[in-house]
């Protein structure tokens, strides 16, 4: 059977392998709370005493982050409301052309990966664009202004059905 300081350290250092393949830094203070358990396994070998060690050294290192995060980057964390942007403007910051699987908006300060409600069509940078939904992590979006081109195509489309 392994012992309860193994035990800790394998946690600890696969929590921290772990925090590589996630963008949020979140799971290495449990692989240190994980280490902190180690210790105290080490000395003590009580399991309740371990457990909470682990509990209360992760949640400090959790809350303490949060707060230091914000003072270094000034920034307040937000949560953002998906349904709020839809019918928003946004501005296409990398060209959209869905054939591609490229393109960037814009909206409210956030920026969202975006695709075209029209795979025909490629949105260049600086246009200004409508949300019409969210689909997962990306936006679907139709242009502001209609090209001239697609006005003259309308009318001589519009012309056509009336003969």
């Amino acid at each position: 059977m392994i012992s309860p300081v193994a035990f800790w350290i394998i946690l600890g250092v696969l929590l921290m392998v772990l925090e590589i393949f996630t963008p949020t830094f979140f799971v290495f203070w449990f692989g240190l709370g994980s280490l902190a358990a180690a210790i105290v396994a080490y000395f003590y070998e009580n399991t309740i005493f371990e457990l909470l060690t682990f509990i209360v050294v992760s949640g400090i290192l959790v809350l303490s982050t949060r707060k230091l995060a914000k003072k270094i980057t000034g920034e307040e964390v937000r949560s953002i409301n998906v349904d709020e942007i839809i019918g928003k403007e946004a501005v296409v910051i990398e060209h959209i052309d869905n054939k591609l699987g490229k393109g960037v908006v814009k909206v409210s300060g956030d920026m969202w990966r975006a695709v075209s409600v029209n795979d025909d069509v490629v949105i260049p940078s600086g246009e200004k664009v409508i949300i019409e939904k969210v689909e997962g992590a990306h936006v679907v979006v139709r242009p502001l202004f209609i090209p001239k081109e697609s006005e003259n195509l309308k009318e001589e489309n519009k012309s056509d059905n009336l003969e």
